[in-house]
């Protein structure tokens, strides 16, 4: 049987599509826009703050946590409707992105077949792996969660392959949440 994925996180999106089940992607989260073709399906969740500029957010955030344990509100409704087998969410930041206890709750007064949820929490490059596989296990598409490592990986050592011997070696700098 096909799965019905619910992701509720851009990165699951993306990980569930590299497994080569897009066509199983029933519903997303309001952040999940790649890859193209999958801003077509229904949205489960939206910011419970906005604003102009990183500051405004901020600024919005901490006021909704002063009351709220949640940035984001999850549509149960709407996820009931979708029947997901599966919902792909994260346990890393409740400020990042739709957390467990958003999905938990939404599916709190469900008394029929809940779905399967798989949370994603890598903390490092192996622990994307193995959120990639325990994702890919999880709705019965382990083969393709290990091809897609495998192809990472040796991504990753043409790329360390080919700066080896570099003189001055690439720097990346990452800035995330600027004002505050």
């Amino acid at each position: 049987m096909t799965p019905r994925i619910v992701s509720l996180l851009p990165s699951a999106t993306e990980i569930v599509c590299a497994l080569g089940l897009e066509h199983a992607l029933v519903g997303r989260s309001h952040e999940c826009d790649f890859p193209p073709g999958v801003e077509r399906l229904p949205v489960c969740t939206a910011p419970k703050a906005g604003g102009n500029n990183t500051r405004d957010i901020h600024e919005n955030i901490t006021a909704i946590l002063q009351h709220d344990l949640s940035v984001y509100s999850v549509d149960a409704e709407r996820l009931r409707d979708l029947r997901p087998t599966h919902i792909v969410t994260q346990i890393q930041c409740e400020v990042c992105a739709v957390s467990l206890r958003d999905v938990e709750a939404a599916l709190a007064s469900w008394s029929d077949a809940r779905p399967k949820i798989v949370a994603l929490n890598p903390q490092s490059l192996d622990d994307v792996f193995g959120d990639i596989r325990h994702t890919a296990d999880s709705v019965g598409a382990t083969a393709a969660g290990e091809n897609v490592i495998h192809s990472m990986r040796q991504r990753l050592d043409s790329i360390a392959a080919v700066t080896r011997d570099l003189p001055e070696k690439p720097r990346v700098a990452t800035i995330e949440w600027m004002e505050r």
